[in-house]
């Protein structure tokens, strides 16, 4: 549960929800650029579940005791878990910006927590932003039922599709899309996605490793 309320009526920037399959509920950000992260730990098979505003944190900056909520925490499969900061990279070359984040890092180091910046180079970069809304838009819907669940694997063990034109051939272009969206089966997301991409039955979509 976050520690602040995200999003409020007062607010002038621009605020939000994400559908959040994997989460089961909706997620609150409170920037366009956090909004775009969420994207990234939707889709990736490293992150089980995640959740914004997770904790307060107090540190020492600069001789000042600061209190500070990082943006987000995720829950990682491997039972580890990840806190980060969603930042414009122009931000950081704000001194007070970069010295308090560099005073998190030391801080989550101490406690023995992982914590990671992340910034508009990475969550807005090409082909991977607009891969990964392409594929989004095809996820809405319910999840498969354990019965079609299986009936998916079956078929992609049959047919062992190499490429996302064969991946259609076997299901269809909506369906094809869909598995995609579900994560039932993935592509690399910075790479630009055509019928000839190739795609992958286990383990769901290929990113730029966050978790470093």
């Amino acid at each position: 549960m976050a520690v602040r309320k995200v999003v409020t009526r007062s607010s002038c920037h621009f605020r939000g929800y994400f559908p959040s399959l994997k989460n089961g509920h909706s997620v609150g950000w409170e920037s366009q650029l956090e909004g775009g992260f969420f994207r990234l730990l939707e889709l990736s098979p490293c992150v089980r579940s995640y959740e914004a505003q997770p904790t307060w944190e107090k540190f020492n900056v600069d001789g000042s005791l600061v209190k500070y909520a990082p943006d987000i925490r995720a829950f990682l499969m491997d039972g580890s878990e990840w806190w980060f900061e969603v930042k414009p990279k122009t931000e950081l070359l704000i001194r007070r910006v970069k010295q308090k984040l560099d005073a998190a890092k030391i801080h989550f180091s101490a406690s023995g927590r992982s914590f990671s910046v992340v910034t508009d180079a990475l969550i807005w970069s090409e082909p991977s932003a607009r891969n990964l809304q392409r594929i989004l838009y095809h996820r809405r819907g319910p999840l498969l039922s354990p019965t079609l669940h299986a009936e998916v694997r079956n078929d992609l063990d049959k047919y062992s599709p190499k490429d996302f034109g064969e991946l259609i051939k076997v299901f269809g272009e909506m369906d094809a899309w869909r598995l995609l969206g579900l994560c039932i089966v993935g592509i690399d997301v910075q790479k630009p996605l055509t019928e000839s991409s190739e795609v992958f039955l286990n383990g769901g979509h290929r990113h730029a490793n966050l978790f470093t």
